[in-house]
């Protein structure tokens, strides 16, 4: 009777202990797919920021508006493509 209690209580420790490893696992992968979101997020900022910059330099340089725009649509296209090939 003690030793069939015994094993009942160790295979629902196992059981227990699977079922803590799979929630584990599953806020590691959460972890991780946030993470990943905050880092693409960051990389977006951080090309905004650069295509904002790019477009004040063109424009203090005396540049056109017009042609101060098609080097913007140039350089983002540039930017564009840059990312499809990553």
């Amino acid at each position: 009777m003690k030793r069939e209690r015994e094993k009942k209580s160790v295979a629902a420790n196992k059981q227990q202990q699977k079922k803590i490893e799979k929630q584990e696992l599953a806020e590691k992968k959460g972890i991780e797919a946030l993470f990943r979101s905050q880092i693409h997020s960051m990389i977006q900022d951080i090309e905004k920021t650069a295509l904002l910059s790019e477009y004040v330099n063109l424009l203090t340089a005396e540049m056109k508006p017009e042609t101060a725009d098609q080097e913007m649509q140039d350089f983002e296209m540039q930017v564009d493509l840059a990312e499809r090939e990553q």
